[in-house]
């Protein structure tokens, strides 16, 4: 499924059925998910009944088919959520229970159903180039992949915020805030509040790049990859500068967390067929994998040999029991920083 064509449901307020929201962009599925709720649930007084919301890696489908049969309260329908779901590792059985999932929500139409998924939880690839897991949801539910927008969808759509503030913006200054401020929308949102409150405070009217060079704080993009690549290059003070980055953006230290250990256990693949003599051309066919991302996979499994992928793996285990029990998980990253990527490529 096309976001342009969610968004044609949206506007012809037809939303029903089973959706999936992955890909890189959250403040995309943010948004489109608020859209939803904003058309199902109409009244605040009924919305806690009519709003069953779940969270976890493994779906609890029983628990989902008795919020999907149990009917609206004083209202046209219900809205039910189930956000960190893996579907990575999904098995033929999970794959059967959702299509099972689908059905009773046919069978109980007042009823929706969104799943909510990180990078973390699965690989979409491309809209071009689908990732298998995701080609095989896109057959049983109504799959959106958020890619990472252009730099001309961005340019576009901070234009349309600028205007509605009543401001302009002078040509390529858009552009400029892009390539200082990076493609997070989440981000690029936020450094656009800065910009209003700027032009307004100094009667500005346009966006200059003098004024995105004076007001927007440049963003190091960087994700949960960089940070592990630092770590397998023996880089201890590029690791922490990289987890600096990811907290100065606000990302969840458990997100951050899990983005390493799903990265430490790819590794733990790759490194294993190279050394059985895979070649790196075959190993994106061998694991389902997007080819671009299975070439820089590649390249840093290279790094080191598949004993040393384990026990950095078994380090990511024990951070997220210790987290699990109470420990700050940032300070367990930290830690990890200070071993793993201390031990360099030995």
């Amino acid at each position: 499924m096309l976001q342009s064509e969610l968004k044609t449901q949206l506007k012809a307020k037809k939303i029903g059925g089973v959706y999936l929201f992955c890909g890189e962009e959250d403040y995309l599925k943010r948004y489109y998910l608020g859209q939803i709720r904003n058309l199902i649930l109409t009244d605040p007084v009924f919305d806690a009944f009519n709003h069953p919301v779940f969270h976890g890696e493994q779906i609890d489908f029983a628990a989902l088919a008795d919020a999907i049969t149990a009917p609206p309260m004083m209202a046209d329908g219900k809205l039910i959520e189930w956000s960190g779901a893996i579907f990575e590792d999904m098995k033929d059985a999970d794959f059967a229970a959702l299509e099972a999932v689908v059905r009773t929500v046919g069978e109980n139409p007042a009823s929706v159903v969104v799943f909510v998924v990180g990078t973390e939880g699965m690989d979409a690839g491309s809209v071009k180039r689908p990732s298998t897991v995701f080609k095989r949801l896109a057959g049983i539910v109504q799959a959106v992949n958020f890619e990472t927008s252009t730099d001309d969808r961005l340019a576009a759509w901070l234009n349309a915020h600028i205007v509605h503030e009543g401001l302009d913006a002078e040509a390529g200054a858009l552009r400029a805030m892009i390539d200082r401020c990076g493609h997070s929308m989440d981000v690029l949102a936020s450094e656009t509040e800065k910009i209003v409150c700027y032009a307004r405070a100094h009667g500005m009217r346009t966006v200059t790049r003098e004024t995105v060079e004076l007001v927007c704080s440049p963003t190091a993009e960087d994700d949960a990859f960089g940070l592990t690549n630092a770590v397998l290059a023996g880089d201890t003070p590029g690791a922490y500068r990289k987890l600096s980055d990811l907290v100065r953006r606000r990302v969840d230290p458990m997100v951050v967390l899990g983005q390493v250990s799903r990265l430490i256990s790819d590794l733990v693949s790759v490194s294993c067929l190279l050394e059985e003599g895979t070649p790196p051309t075959g190993v994106a066919a061998a694991l389902g994998m997007n080819e671009y991302k299975a070439k820089l996979y590649v390249q840093s499994a290279g790094k080191r040999r598949p004993e040393q992928f384990r026990a950095l793996l078994a380090q990511c285990r024990e951070m997220d029991l210790a987290s699990k029990r109470g420990a700050d998980p940032l300070i367990q990253i930290e830690r990890f920083l200070a071993t793993a990527s201390a031990d360099g490529g030995r």
